[in-house]
């Protein structure tokens, strides 16, 4: 029988299938597992990036976006205040007001989730004292209270220190906002 018979092509597959067989578990054994283990490698639970609720995100990148609107706010106040323009003050007052009391409304959700809990807890208790202070300085600006001016200033200040010790974590908080908001398509 010549060498390219049926009985050498069905032996030199059949070793041809064995080789392949060997090849194969042999590359599979020589991949390391891990010590103690005997489940097949990539079988366990693979880790997933945590992302954060979609209102979190959105509301702390609402947050960070306002954020510099308070130099704005800062610097219309001191010029109506050197400017000596009590309407323009009432003005920029009750804009203020509207402003602020808007973003803080999207505290609560930062406080709701443990991620990001802690800063909108500081920024809750900041912002408390932002929309008390400016409320107080527009309303005693309405009713011709000059020692409740101050006193809404001295709370608007108060709650504008606190604001900037918080500033740094909120705007790091914004930045790991966008960046679950590009890789969640939150």
């Amino acid at each position: 029988m010549a060498p390219n018979g049926p009985r050498h092509r069905r032996w030199a597959t059949a070793a041809l299938v064995a080789f392949l067989i060997v090849t194969v578990a042999a590359c599979n054994s020589s991949t390391p597992r891990p010590s103690g283990s005997t489940a097949p490698i990539g079988t366990g639970p693979v880790p997933q990036p945590t992302h954060w609720p979609s209102l979190t995100v959105d509301s702390t990148i609402a947050l960070g976006v306002a954020d510099p609107q308070f130099q704005q706010i800062g610097a219309d106040l001191t010029a109506a205040v050197d400017a000596n323009d009590l309407s323009r003050l009432l003005q920029v007052s009750a804009n203020a007001e509207t402003f602020l009391a808007g973003n803080q409304t999207n505290i609560p959700r930062l406080q709701d989730y443990d991620g990001t809990q802690a800063v909108g807890d500081r920024l809750a208790a900041a912002y408390a004292q932002l929309v008390a202070g400016i409320k107080q300085i527009h309303d005693s600006l309405a009713s011709g209270d000059g020692a409740g001016v101050t006193a809404g200033f001295q709370t608007f200040a108060a709650g504008n220190t606190a604001y900037a010790a918080v500033r740094p974590d909120l705007l790091a908080l914004a930045a790991a906002a966008l960046d679950q908001k590009r890789k969640f398509n939150l």
